[in-house]
């Protein structure tokens, strides 16, 4: 990471956006004391993560895309040794979700499938009741009922008690589903952060004469969506929208509607890279 500026309301969920290899879970392990902080300043649950004890993990639920269970066990021998860790663990929240998700307690966990291991790593996690709940890319490669049933915890059952969520994903839908705020980060960096009508203003998207395109170029960065003889659609910063109009047939052209998905697309191809 070449240096991250972010901040995470409480109790709020907020979803980190990336391509692959963009840095989420190098932050998501920084932001958990799994690695040090090469420099700055990072706080969670207003301590230094690195230096934090049992009592602070206790308060902190983690799911990641590889879980990391024991396959030996059987899932309520995994329940009970994650018990003994916890003092504030919820015995009824763990039954009342294994019923839920129709889970046999007596299964050997290295015969469940991607999405029962993934729905058992969010009941250990939720079980101990935390005040921050982690979640690095933890929908990656389940079905869509399993995507729906996991988006499902956290908008009913989590966001009501005013737990904070903090996940990463480059799946736009999982953030517009939950999400109240948003960063994208791109090559080490937070692009932009927000909730995502803030994220989305700062693009804008123009629809102008492909014969301009190649004169507005020089001037500003741009992302061609789509092009023919005659038009072409672009995303460009929105501080750029003067800019760009000075060399348009058009000054008048207004920006179009800008979707989180055009936004991802500006800021990861390089839009406003610092």
């Amino acid at each position: 990471m070449k240096g991250i500026n972010l901040e995470v309301p409480r109790g709020s969920v907020f979803g980190l956006l990336g391509t692959n290899g963009a840095g989420k879970t190098t932050l998501i392990r920084t932001l958990l004391g799994l690695i040090p902080a090469s420099g700055g300043e990072v706080r969670v649950l207003g301590e230094e993560p690195y230096q934090i004890g049992p009592t602070l993990r206790q308060r902190i639920g983690y799911v990641s895309e590889e879980q990391g269970l024991y396959g030996w066990m059987t899932i309520v021998e995994m329940i009970r040794f994650c018990r003994s860790l916890y003092p504030t663990w919820d015995d009824q929240l763990v039954q009342n979700f294994l019923q839920r998700f129709k889970m046999n307690p007596a299964q050997k966990i290295r015969n469940l499938s991607k999405g029962q291991c993934t729905k058992l790593a969010l009941i250990l996690a939720l079980a101990p009741k935390p005040d921050l709940l982690v979640l690095d890319e933890p929908m990656s490669g389940l079905d869509p009922l399993a995507q729906h049933e996991f988006l499902q915890v956290i908008s009913k059952d989590v966001v009501p008690e005013g737990r904070t969520v903090f996940f990463s994903t480059h799946n736009i839908a999982d953030v517009e589903a939950v999400a109240h705020y948003v960063a994208i980060e791109y090559n080490g960096r937070i692009q932009i952060s927000g909730s995502i009508p803030e994220v989305c203003q700062q693009v804008a998207k123009y629809r102008i004469s492909s014969s301009h395109l190649e004169e507005l170029k020089p001037f500003i960065h741009c992302v061609t969506l789509e092009q023919d003889d005659k038009w072409a659609t672009i995303l460009t910063s929105r501080h750029s929208h003067e800019e760009a109009a000075v060399t348009l047939e058009n000054p008048e052209t207004s920006p179009l509607p800008v979707s989180l998905k055009e936004a991802f697309l500006f800021f990861c191809s390089g839009g406003d890279e610092q």
